[in-house]
């Protein structure tokens, strides 16, 4: 069982609940751990970032939380910094994850997660109606997180959310593969993210059976994350994530306790 989450996101940035709200739902979970991730600034998009004047309530907040409720639960002030953020949003904070929401193209930032008219723009577009294209632009993000070296890569495979992208081709597959190969080298945990499950999008988890064989073949880690944007939401599907683990072959299931990524009992 898994009784923590690093993924979480509160009002500060698209999140439905406070940051309190989701501590009092862990605790009635049982958590032993709560991190919060909430989205780095994004200049090109304040759709659902954390603005950047907010950062210093957001840090107050967790803080105050820490102190009051640090006889219950570990809590954490984290972030997911998005790839195209300024790299210095990272500091300050307990971890952060890593994201990749965007692929660029002629100075056009172009969604990979707001809907499947946006993924086709991006297609389209961006890349000339060349979907290997698309696909090669974010999985070259994806790889280039490695060197920012994040707690762990949160949704490998986001630009599948919805439908567009052929994960069967063998072009997709193989530049997949090399990007996971890449964050496993170097020592990069992968996110088993429930998230788009819990919003109706899919129904597996981020990643790919496919992905996480290879992760097994290469006995590689993973963290189990619900990327958590309503607080009914915290440990969605934490079951089927850790049966696609066992599925998979993937061994080393991690969470976050005592400052650290450790073997989940």
């Amino acid at each position: 069982m898994i009784q923590g989450n690093m993924h979480t996101h509160t009002t500060f940035s698209d999140g439905k609940n406070t940051p309190e709200e989701l501590v009092l739902t862990a605790l009635e979970k049982g958590f032993f751990a709560l991190g919060f991730s909430d989205h780095s600034y994004t200049s090109f998009d304040l759709s659902y970032c954390m603005k950047k004047e907010a950062y210093p309530a957001y840090k107050a907040e967790i803080g105050r939380l820490k102190e009051e409720y640090q006889d219950k639960i570990e809590l954490y002030c984290g972030t997911e910094l998005d790839f195209y953020s300024s790299r210095e949003l990272k500091e300050g904070f307990d971890y952060f994850i890593a994201g990749v929401h965007y692929i660029e193209a002629g100075g056009v930032y172009y969604a990979v997660d707001h809907c499947a008219e946006a993924t086709r723009q991006g297609i389209d577009e961006g890349c000339g109606g060349e979907e290997n294209e698309y696909v090669r632009r974010y999985y070259e993000n994806v790889a280039d997180c490695a060197a920012l070296r994040p707690l762990y890569m949160a949704h490998f495979d986001l630009l599948t959310k919805f439908g567009v992208i052929n994960e069967d081709s063998k072009y997709y597959r193989k530049t997949a593969l090399e990007a996971l190969d890449v964050l496993l080298d170097a020592g990069i945990p992968i996110e088993i993210n429930t998230g788009a499950m819990a919003r109706k999008k899919k129904d597996v988890p981020y990643p790919a059976a496919f992905l996480m064989e290879r992760i097994a073949e290469r006995n590689g880690c993973v963290v189990i994350g619900s990327d958590c944007h309503d607080k009914t939401q915290l440990d969605y599907a934490f079951d089927d994530a850790l049966a696609l683990a066992k599925s998979t072959g993937v061994k080393n299931v991690l969470v976050f306790r005592g400052g650290k990524l450790v073997e989940a009992e």
